[in-house]
């Protein structure tokens, strides 16, 4: 048999290496953190995650599903897909997500459940969240932080539909890129250094604070720089393509209506900040015209 030439070879499978290139997840990471009870002033919950990727686009969306609970949702904007990655519904259950950085490419892959919607429809309060065991299996591997008014909890899934969960009702949580559960260090096959610097730090600041922890001090972290362009909580990046902090999404949750601020930082745009008191009645009418 006559072999193909070289350049035949070459003009056939680049457009399929490309193909490749642009449908394979980019890179994204994010920090998650938490306190509740005594450890944050008036009690109730603190809740924040920065959201961050090479540069993309944000965007918010008031979300009203047929069957389930509305919701404000903080979305990623992809080839006219939009997924959230962080939000808050009617019932005052807030839901975060993280992607494993730790994984290889091919445990990456994502499965067909979209768990951040999911549990956001279908959840009032973190109790409902754990008991939802089978829809937490088929998730793709990722890790969720969820809080109600007096409680936090963090939820690690890795291949294969292994979960690993921890909830607090007093003290503080935090979570970066890789695995914390004891069962689940083997899933951890990759460095991931930024992860662990981040992980670190937020640990620091959440520890070093004497006295329970407020709004703005929450804000503060959000935008803290210690480490630099690449691996500090607020990442600005040290080049154009490197990962940034995109969006900043806090929520305090207490008696009152809850206090949520968003920050987007989409590329080529001035921050858009949206800082607000979720009243009820916003969910029926005008929550569009405040975060527009």
């Amino acid at each position: 048999m006559k072999q193909a030439p070289f350049k035949y070879i070459i003009f056939i499978l680049l457009p399929l290496l490309l193909l490749n290139f642009i449908a394979a997840p980019a890179a994204q990471a994010c920090t998650l953190f938490a306190a509740t009870g005594s450890s944050v002033r008036g009690g109730g919950v603190l809740i924040a995650k920065n959201r961050d990727r090479t540069p993309r686009e944000s965007a918010l969306r008031v979300c009203s599903p047929k069957d389930g609970y509305k919701y404000l949702g903080l979305m990623t904007t992809h080839n006219l897909k939009q997924a959230a990655v962080a939000g808050i519904n009617e019932k005052g259950l807030v839901v975060v997500n993280a992607w494993p950085s730790c994984l290889t490419d091919k445990e990456e892959e994502r499965g067909t459940v979209p768990l951040t919607p999911a549990l956001l429809t279908r959840c009032a309060s973190v109790d409902e969240v754990l008991a939802q065991k089978r829809l937490l299996a088929a998730s793709y591997p990722v890790f969720v932080m969820v809080a109600d008014r007096t409680k936090v909890a963090w939820i690690e899934v890795a291949p294969a539909g292994l979960v690993a969960t921890k909830a607090c009702e007093q003290g503080v949580l935090y979570h970066t890129n890789h695995y914390l559960a004891p069962q689940l260090l083997w899933a951890n096959q990759k460095a991931c250094h930024s992860s662990r610097v981040r992980f670190r730090r937020i640990a620091e600041l959440l520890g070093c604070r004497e006295g329970p922890f407020t709004f703005a001090d929450f804000l503060d972290f959000s935008q803290d720089r210690h480490d630099g362009p690449d691996n500090s909580i607020n990442r600005t990046g040290s080049t154009a393509s490197k990962t940034r902090t995109l969006a900043t999404f806090v929520v305090q949750l207490s008696d009152d209506a809850p206090h949520v601020f968003i920050r987007l930082s989409n590329p080529g745009e001035s921050d858009k900040i949206i800082n607000l008191r979720l009243e009820p009645a916003l969910w029926t009418k005008g929550l569009l015209e405040k975060i527009s």
